[in-house]
Formats: C-alpha cells, sequence, structure tokens
C-alpha cells in the first residue's frame, strides 16, 4: 500500500525508487528466465529503452503501467525488482543490446538510452499509482515480498 508523502515515518516506511512500464515488458525485465556462472539472474529482456539519460544506479521497483490493458498481464501493480547497473546510448546498441530489449525490428527508436538491467525478483502484486521517469514510492516497511 502506497503512503502519502505527509504520513511518511522512517521508523514505519521505507522509501523504494521505482519505475513503471508498459506490459509485457514489464513482466520481461521481472521473470528471471536464467541464471549465469557467477549466480546473477537474467531475464528475457534486460536493457530498457528510455529517450532520457539517468545517472541512477542501484535497485528499482518495476511496477506496470495501467495502460494498456493487455489479457492475462497485471496493470497498474508493483512486478519486481530490478538492479539498474550502467546505461548507454541506443548508438553503441550491437545486434545482441537490440534483442535484449524485446522491441521488434520495425519500432526500433533511432535516439535514446538503453537503461542495463540485470537480477530480477518477482514480487507479490500490490497497487501503484505510477509516474513518469525514476520516482519514489513510500510503503511500510516489509511490504514488498519477493517470491522464493
Amino acid at each position: 500500500m502506497q503512503i502519502d508523502k505527509k504520513d511518511y515515518n522512517p521508523e514505519k516506511h521505507e522509501i523504494k525508487k521505482c519505475l513503471t512500464v508498459k506490459q509485457p515488458y514489464a513482466d520481461y525485465l521481472t521473470i528471471p528466465t536464467w541464471m549465469d556462472d557467477e549466480g546473477i539472474f537474467h531475464a528475457d529482456k534486460e536493457i530498457e529503452v528510455r529517450s532520457r539519460n539517468t545517472i541512477y544506479r542501484g535497485e528499482l521497483l518495476i511496477c506496470s503501467s495501467r495502460k494498456p490493458e493487455l489479457p492475462l498481464r497485471l496493470s497498474g501493480m508493483m512486478c519486481g525488482l530490478v538492479e539498474l547497473y550502467d546505461v548507454k546510448p541506443i548508438s553503441d546498441f550491437t545486434e545482441e543490446d537490440w534483442k535484449l530489449t524485446c522491441i521488434p525490428d520495425n519500432e526500433r527508436p533511432s535516439k535514446g538510452y538503453g537503461w542495463l538491467m540485470r537480477n530480477p525478483r518477482r514480487v507479490v502484486e500490490l497497487p501503484v499509482n505510477g509516474q513518469l521517469g525514476i520516482y519514489n514510492i513510500i510503503i511500510p516497511k516489509d511490504d514488498i515480498t519477493e517470491y522464493p
């Protein structure tokens, strides 16, 4: 449950960095599909293309946008946690990078940045009011539960 900023109490609440992503991409980012030799989990989508760069590095709570609503996909919910570990301009993308965006060839943008993500973990889905870009939400401590 999201808490209003005026009700924030550091003893009871935590602040999480979030990113809202449209479905099905929110699921593609947060469902682990394989683990490498170093024990790091990976998903089918590991690069989120955005028009802007970001200096933020660290854990992000991926939330699904309310629209579009797709069958069998959650909308307006927390989906999972990922680690945003680097950013690179899409002008430097390789064909392998493009595959990790899950963007069809005919929909690839010509400008922007790839936000590189790893270590996806699904969480128990809870409703969230999304925003554009990276934003903060305030939630009760221990409200986010990772699936085993």
